[in-house]
């Protein structure tokens, strides 16, 4: 999947998971750890790169 796809849709599931939080009416301190989590989960997903010991990554 393209860089730019993954970013869209972990943009979109941040936005979906404070948008929950908030109609859940959940502290601020909650929702702020709920988007942080994501937000380096995302991070970490879209610029994981896999040991390619003897190949071309992509």
């Amino acid at each position: 999947m393209d860089i730019r796809a993954k970013a869209l849709v972990w943009a979109a599931l941040i936005l979906a998971a404070a948008w929950i939080a908030k109609a859940s009416s959940l502290s601020d301190g909650v929702s702020f750890g709920i988007v942080a989590v994501l937000t380096v989960v995302a991070t970490t997903a879209i610029y994981w790169r896999r040991d390619c010991t003897g190949k071309q990554c992509k």
